[in-house]
């Protein structure tokens, strides 16, 4: 069941879910996306916003 099904009377039509979903994209970004993440936690424990073991525990989730 999607997510919005409970919204809608009429199910979803295949070209509006084809055209809405972004898996295929999101399977080639996702390691980009990480990665950004990580420079994020740095820059934000180097400029004293977040402490540098925070920046650590959020580098080994991701």
């Amino acid at each position: 069941m999607d997510l919005w099904a409970s919204r809608f009377s009429e199910p979803m039509d295949k070209l509006v879910k084809e055209f809405t979903s972004s898996i295929n994209i999101d399977n080639k970004l996702y390691k980009y996306d990480i990665a950004g993440s990580i420079a994020h936690a740095k820059m934000l424990s180097q400029c004293g916003i977040i402490k540098k073991k925070e920046a650590e525990r959020i580098t080994q989730a991701l």
